[in-house]
C-alpha cells in the first residue's frame, strides 16, 4: 500500500492491495512461465491471451490446465517464479546477492525493513517474502516510471499487503529507530547515511549495494566514522555446473561481478 503523506510525490499510480487471491504460475512447454492471480475474473495475460483466472484454482492440485488448446503446468507460485516473471525497468539485484543481503542483515519473519531504491522490485519481493505477513517492507523510489513498474510487480506477486511504497527521496525519511534493517541501492549511499542511521534500531543492520570499489571504500569509511561495527564488504561470484554423462564441467557462462555488498551493524544508541 502507499502512504498518503507529504513525502509522497504522487500516489496516483498505486492502488490499494488487490483482493486476496492465490498467486499462481503457469508453465508452458519449453519452460516459459506466466504469473497470474486467481479470483480476478477474465484477465489478459501478456503472451498468453485472455484467461479466466476465477477458475484456475479448480485445476489444483492436479497441476494441469488447458488454455487456448495448450497444456500448462499449474502450481502455487514460488519466490523464484515471481522473480523470473518480473517486468523489468531498472536493473535488478540478482538472487545471488539478495540471498547474501537477507542472511547478513538477519532478515526474517516479523522484521521491519527499509529499502532505498526499489528499482524493479526484485529485492523488494525477496525482502517481503522473508519478513512474511507479520513484517513490513517500506521502500523508497524517486523515479516515477520505476515506481509505477515496481508497484505493478509487487501487486502481481501478491506482496502488496506487506510492502508500502513511497515515491520520494529517501532523505525525506523522518522515521526514528523503527527498522531492523536498512538496504540502500543508490550511487552515493553515504549522503543519506545519517538519516538512515536515525531510522535504524540499535542492533540493526545496514547494507549498501554499489558497483565499484571506490564507492565501497567510501561507504565503509563513512559507516566506521559513525560508529558501525561488523563492517565488511562481499562480492558474490556464482558459477553453475553443467551436468552430463561423463562430461560434467563448470559452465562457460559464469555470473560474475554484479555489485559490492557493504554491511555494518548499529551498536550505538
Amino acid at each position: 500500500m502507499v502512504q498518503s503523506e507529504k513525502n509522497i510525490i504522487n500516489a496516483k499510480p498505486y492502488a490499494a492491495p488487490m483482493e486476496n487471491g492465490n498467486v499462481l504460475v503457469l508453465v508452458g512447454r519449453g519452460g516459459k512461465r506466466y504469473l497470474v492471480r486467481s479470483g480476478q475474473g477474465m484477465k489478459e495475460i501478456a503472451g498468453l491471451g485472455v484467461v479466466d483466472t476465477s477458475r484456475l484454482t479448480e485445476s489444483l492440485p492436479s497441476g494441469s490446465v488447458s488454455i487456448a488448446g495448450k497444456e500448462f503446468f499449474l502450481a502455487e507460485a514460488s519466490l523464484p517464479d515471481m522473480l523470473s516473471c518480473l517486468k523489468r525497468g531498472a536493473q535488478i539485484i540478482m538472487p545471488k546477492d539478495a540471498a547474501q543481503i537477507v542472511m547478513n542483515c538477519g532478515i526474517g519473519p516479523g522484521k521491519k525493513v527499509l529499502e532505498v531504491g526499489t528499482g524493479s522490485a526484485s529485492l523488494t519481493l525477496a525482502l517481503a517474502h522473508f519478513v512474511g505477513s507479520g513484517g513490513k517492507v517500506i521502500t523508497y523510489e524517486s523515479n516515477p516510471k520505476h515506481a509505477r513498474n515496481a508497484w505493478g510487480n509487487i501487486q502481481m506477486s501478491g506482496m502488496d499487503s506487506i510492502v508500502e511504497m513511497r515515491e520520494a527521496d529517501a532523505s525525506t525519511c523522518t522515521d526514528e529507530s523503527m527498522y531492523d534493517a536498512v538496504i540502500m541501492d543508490m550511487p552515493e549511499p553515504w549522503v543519506i547515511l545519517d538519516a538512515m542511521t536515525g531510522a535504524l534500531k540499535t542492533g540493526g543492520y545496514i547494507c549498501a549495494y554499489i558497483p565499484t570499489m571506490n564507492q565501497a571504500e567510501t561507504v565503509i569509511k563513512a559507516m566506521r566514522e559513525m560508529g558501525y561495527s561488523e563492517t565488511h564488504v562481499l562480492e558474490n561470484i556464482q558459477r553453475e555446473i553443467v551436468v552430463g554423462s561423463g562430461g560434467t564441467r563448470p559452465s562457460f557462462e559464469m555470473l560474475g561481478h554484479t555489485g559490492y555488498l557493504c554491511f555494518g551493524r548499529k551498536i550505538m544508541p
